[in-house]
This record gives structure tokens, C-alpha cells and sequence, in this order.
């Protein structure tokens, strides 16, 4: 029997404040082990949360970012569990009232729905030092301000998963809400998962598997959870609903503890933060905030500058290098003579030294000039790809570093002539191939030609002169 896989999302990323959502500690990444804790962040007797708008804010951008409705009224609740790195033994959440509703992102021209996006604390970290047998904790992570973003179970493939955190991730990096680095634990997923026989509308018993954090882990996970879900349905068990640990270096899912439900948490009201109140001068404010987002980008690259959907891809993977691509194409309206020069050249060259697009000496400009310089004849091609090599490595304006080089075109057509009289005499074997249909060696010769000549010279004369010599 064939199934259909049911996948739902919960996705985690915490939010670029300057500090934490209940406390003054600061909010960053690394350092030594709880030294970003205050008696607010680790629940010391007496102490009582203070919320920083600056959560809301962001969780405001993230909500219109992924096409949600932002609620003008939202609370905060109390999410009781123990776990050694969450010291008040509950977790500062929205539950019933959550602050951004009824989203959704295209993916592969599929709409995949949000249920809800809702602030929460983050805890802390376990450190296990199996050398001593001990678990330590580090709470600096402890009131990291996160969103939750919930999506409704209409993802149908492991491809269709990664499609989503990929395009949720890109929207937040754009929207300044988070850096979504996986690395770092910065954007988390966890992933519900069931199985159901192909053209039932009955779900099957879902399984979590938690805190995936790469897009390759997303993918590798849910497709070893439906195999190991269809044999176990296959050989007459059933599907038992749990938490499950995804261990990477193995491929393997391992139980955790039984899935918890709403009421195993024993939600309520939290006392000590009143409700947040947001206009609709104040949504509106924020969204005329948002720069134009990659799916809106992607649209446009395809359908008003003619580009490849797979180019436009690559433009709108990170802001930075979309904002340049679009600098460039203000100051000279070529848009695929200018995205073919920053994904084969630029994008090489800056992979090889290790550097994003804010690092590099060219101005988009500059980049923009030399690609005007290459469709018009004035370097060649060639001259181009040097010209780029000499801005990248040390800056500078392109017309002045083809001058300085002696990369300047050159249209004389004596001197052209002059080279393929003697190219031709010293080569008549390849001339005699060449006047009995072996159109290859006219490659070899052009070759002869532009070596001799240099990048000065003109490919086009060359051809010409060279196919009239032949004659």
C-alpha cells in the first residue's frame, strides 16, 4: 500500500534585540557559560518579568513578512514544564491570544498556511560531559526572545518542508527579524509527521521530531520517519504519538518522552505581564518599514527583467547581494549582462576569499560600468573577467584599469590582417583541414590569433579576417 505523508511546522527564531524579552541581559551569541544572567532570566525569589517592546516589534514584521493577520490584542501565558535549563519550571508564552494569525507562503506554487506566530522565552542549554557523567547548565540563552511560527498540516513531502524553513528563513533575514543561522540555533524547526494511506482524508497518528537545525536535517528526517512509520504500519503495528530525538551522525529517530497535549501543560494567564495592545497605525507603520522580500524580488526578476528562475534564485538568496544586483541595474539597464557577470565572476571569486558582498572593494557602479564596457566592445570579454579580478583584489574604476593595462579594444584592422597572414603561414596543415570541412581547426586558428594579438584586439575583426583570409 502507498502512503501520503502529513506534515506540520513549528518553527523557532529568535529575534535581533538588543536584549532579552524579559530582562536587560543581552541578547548575543556564544560567550562563557552563564554570564548573561541576571535574577529576572534565572527566576530568583521576587523577581518579575519586564516585557520589551522590542519583541513585539519584530514579531509584528515577522507576522506581515509570511502575509499574516496581526492581532491588535495578544497575552501572554504560562506554559508549566520541568527541564533543567528552564528555572522557573515554566515557559512565558501566547497561547489562547497569539499575536499574528492566518498566514501562509507559496512554495513551488503550493500555499502552505500559518496557523499562528506567537511570542515565547527561549530556555536555556544542557552541556553533557560524558567524560565526568554529568549534565551542566548554561543559561545565557535563558529569555532569548523567539517567535513561533505554526503551520497548518499541508505539507506533503520532505522537499516541500525544506522549501518552506527556506523561504521562511530568507523572509526574516529581509524583514531584520532574525539571522536564521541554523548553525547557531538561532532558527529551529521541529517537525509533526504522519502517515496516511494515499486518498484517505483521515490523518494518522502524528510523531514530533524536535530542534532540527539545517535544512538538510529537515529533509533526512522526515524521509527515515515515514519509512520507519510505513513498516511498522506494514508489519501491523501502530504508530505511537511521541516526542522524538533526530540524531544526524546516526539518520535515526530515537523516542524522547510520549507527546505532551495543550493540557499537559497547564496553561493559564501569566499574571505579571499585562495584555499588548498594537493599533493599526502602528501595523501599518511597521509593514511601510519592510524592503521589498525575496518571493515579491523573485516575481520580478522573472517577469519584468527576463531572468532565469534558477538566477533569480541565486540574486535573492541574500539581501545584500539582491540590493547590489539592483544598484547596478539602476545605472545600466542590462539585467542579464549584469546577473550573468555577479554569478559566474563576482560570486566565484568572493566564495573563494570567504567574503559576502558588503566586504568587497567594487561598487555596483563600478560592476555596472565594466558590464557596459564588455557589451559594447570596449574590452573584451576576456579584458573583462581580468578588469573584475584587479576591482576585486584592490578596487578601482574599471576604464582606468583597462587604460593602465592596455585592455582597450582595438579596431585596427592592419595590424589583425598582418597576424593572420603569418598565422596562416606558419599553420598550413590546419589551413589545408580547414578547406577540406574541418570546421574545428577555425577554432584552433582563432585561438592562434587571439594569443598573438592580446585581449586589446577585437574577436569580431578577427573573425571576420580570418574567414576572408580562408577563402
Amino acid at each position: 500500500m502507498e502512503y501520503t505523508t502529513v506534515i506540520g511546522l513549528e518553527i523557532h527564531a529568535e529575534l535581533l534585540t538588543t536584549s532579552k524579552v524579559f530582562c536587560s541581559c543581552k541578547n548575543e551569541f556564544g560567550g562563557e557559560e552563564n554570564t548573561r544572567v541576571c535574577p529576572r532570566c534565572s527566576a530568583l525569589p521576587g523577581s518579575l518579568p519586564l516585557f520589551g517592546r522590542g519583541a513585539a516589534v519584530l514579531a509584528v514584521k515577522a507576522g506581515l513578512a509570511l502575509n499574516c493577520r496581526v492581532n491588535n490584542f495578544s497575552a501572554f501565558d504560562r506554559k508549566n514544564y520541568f527541564y533543567p535549563d528552564l528555572p522557573k519550571a515554566y515557559q512565558i508564552t501566547q497561547f489562547n491570544h497569539p499575536i499574528c494569525e492566518d498566514g501562509y507562503l507559496m512554495v513551488g506554487g503550493k500555499k502552505i498556511r500559518i496557523n499562528r506566530i506567537h511570542i515565547e522565552e527561549d530556555a536555556g542549554k544542557l552541556v553533557h560531559d560524558e567524560a565526568e557523567g554529568v549534565s551542566l547548565a548554561d543559561y545565557n540563552r535563558c529569555g532569548v526572545p523567539l517567535i513561533e511560527i505554526v503551520t497548518e498540516p499541508d505539507i506533503r513531502t520532505a522537499d516541500e518542508a525544506r522549501g518552506f524553513v527556506e523561504q521562511v528563513a530568507l523572509a526574516l533575514k529581509y524583514a531584520g527579524v532574525c539571522d536564521a543561522k541554523m548553525e547557531q540555533g538561532s532558527l529551529r524547526c521541529d517537525v509533526n509527521i504522519s502517515i496516511m494511506p494515499k486518498g484517505s482524508t483521515q490523518f494518522g497518528t502524528r510523531t514530533e521530531i524536535k530542534n532540527l537545525n539545517s535544512f538538510r536535517s529537515v529533509v533526512r528526517a522526515i524521509e527515515y520517519e515515514y519509512s520507519r512509520q510505513k513498516q511498522l504500519v506494514q508489519s501491523g503495528g501502530r504508530v505511537i504519538q511521541q516526542t522524538l530525538h533526530w540524531n544526524d551522525s546516526l539518520g535515526v529517530t530515537t523516542a524522547l518522552r510520549s507527546k505532551e497535549e495543550a493540557h499537559d501543560y497547564r496553561y493559564f494567564p501569566e499574571p505579571d505581564i499585562p495584555p499588548l495592545f498594537i493599533t493599526d497605525d502602528e501595523i501599518l507603520a511597521l509593514g511601510k518599514e519592510l524592503p521589498v522580500l525575496p518571493q515579491s524580488r523573485q516575481m520580478r526578476y522573472e517577469n519584468e527583467l527576463g531572468l532565469s528562475p534558477a538566477d533569480a534564485a541565486l540574486l535573492i538568496s541574500e539581501k545584500p547581494l539582491a540590493d547590489f544586483f539592483e544598484a547596478a541595474v539602476e545605472v545600466y539597464n542590462n539585467p542579464k549582462s549584469i546577473a550573468a557577470m555577479i554569478l559566474v565572476e563576482l560570486l566565484r571569486r568572493m566564495n573563494d576569499a570567504g567574503k559576502n558582498v558588503e566586504d568587497i572593494k567594487i561598487t555596483p557602479n563600478d560592476l555596472a560600468a565594466l558590464c557596459k564596457m564588455a557589451d559594447e566592445g570596449t574590452v573584451s570579454r576576456g579584458a573583462a573577467k581580468d578588469i573584475l579580478k584587479v576591482m576585486f583584489e584592490v578596487g578601482g574604476n574599471p576604464m582606468e584599469i583597462a587604460k593602465q593595462n592596455g585592455m582597450l579594444m582595438s579596431n585596427d584592422t592592419a595590424e589583425v590582417e598582418k597576424a593572420a597572414d603569418e598565422i596562416l603561414a606558419a599553420n598550413p596543415k590546419a589551413v589545408a583541414e580547414y578547406k577540406e570541412g574541418s570546421g574545428k581547426v577555425f577554432g584552433f586558428l582563432m585561438g592562434q590569433m587571439c594569443r598573438a594579438l592580446g585581449k586589446s584586439a577585437n574577436p569580431a575583426i578577427i573573425k571576420k579576417v580570418l574567414e576572408e583570409k580562408l577563402k
